[in-house]
This record gives C-alpha cells, sequence and structure tokens, in this order.
C-alpha cells in the first residue's frame, strides 16, 4: 500500500511540470532612452553590435537552458560607454584617435516572462571601470562586454536557483 501511494504521489508530482523544467528563449533586446540618445554619437550600427553582444553572452550562459514554448528572457540596454571611440565618434569633429581611451561600461536589465504574459522575475546589472588606468589595451567595448557576462552570469545563477527550488 506504502509502495502504491508513493507512486502515486510521484506520478502527480511529474505530471505538472514546474516552472523551473520550462526552457528560455532570449527575446526582444531593445534600447533604453538614454542608449537612442548616444545613438547618434556612436553610430546606429553600434547599438546592433552591443545588442549582439548582450545576446552573445546570454547564449553562453543560459545554453543548458535555452528553448521555445516556455520562459522568455526580454533585454534593455539602458545605456553603454565606449573604451574607446567609435568609427562615427572619430569621423566627427572631435579630435579622437583610435587609441584614446576613457572609461566604459553599461547599464542592462532584463525581464523573464512566463508562456501566458507573467512577469517571473526581474533582472538589473551595471558596471562601469573605476579608473582611467584599468582600460590600457581594452578594446572599444570591452568594458560593456563584460558587464553583459556578468549580467548573463547572473541571470543564469538565478535561473538556476529557481531550477533547485521548483519554482
Amino acid at each position: 500500500m506504502l509502495r502504491t501511494m508513493t507512486a502515486i504521489l510521484a506520478l502527480g508530482t511529474l505530471s505538472t511540470p514546474s516552472l523551473a523544467d520550462q526552457p528560455v528563449a532570449i527575446g526582444e533586446i531593445a534600447y533604453g532612452p538614454e542608449l537612442v540618445e548616444h545613438a547618434e554619437d556612436f553610430g546606429e550600427r553600434e547599438l546592433d553590435r552591443l545588442a549582439g553582444y548582450l545576446r552573445d553572452a546570454l547564449e553562453r550562459e543560459l545554453a543548458d537552458q535555452l528553448g521555445d514554448g516556455g520562459r522568455v528572457l526580454n533585454a534593455t540596454i539602458l545605456d553603454a560607454q565606449p573604451n574607446r571611440p567609435t568609427m562615427e565618434q572619430m569621423s566627427g569633429a572631435r579630435a579622437l584617435h583610435h587609441s584614446s581611451v576613457s572609461i566604459g561600461g553599461a547599464d542592462v536589465e532584463a525581464q523573464l516572462v512566463s508562456a501566458d504574459g507573467e512577469i517571473l522575475e526581474t533582472y538589473s546589472y551595471g558596471w562601469r571601470s573605476w579608473n582611467i588606468r584599468d582600460v590600457v589595451g581594452h578594446a572599444q567595448w570591452t568594458d560593456a562586454r563584460r558587464t553583459f557576462s556578468r549580467f548573463a552570469d547572473q541571470v543564469s545563477d538565478s535561473l538556476d536557483e529557481r531550477a533547485n527550488t521548483g519554482s
């Protein structure tokens, strides 16, 4: 009798999958108003590059959880600063050189949305270099990419935690 009850209870829990069992799809990557304002200065194509960097970081960190038909992660790049001038910035009237450096970084947020549209979780992260001396040897968007990588890691940790708690 005890074995039968255990089997029935186990079957009951298996037939109703938790949200943690659902795959995650990376949805829209949008741009915040501050970043859109800077787009004229950076150049429009830089926004697409930033979105690609964020998508790459999320795909890398969430690789074992990606799939369709479950939850969707919609992200927004609120703002970003390059470590080195973009092509658009160098072509402007300012005296910038490709070796010019500055403190870079980014601010990003995301929402994890269930299949029925309910917001399950919100995430946000921002990071900037502390000191101009930390920037030596950096590429154009190094600090923004570092921000995206750290953000994706935090989102992945949060999803793993959700999976472990069954929520």
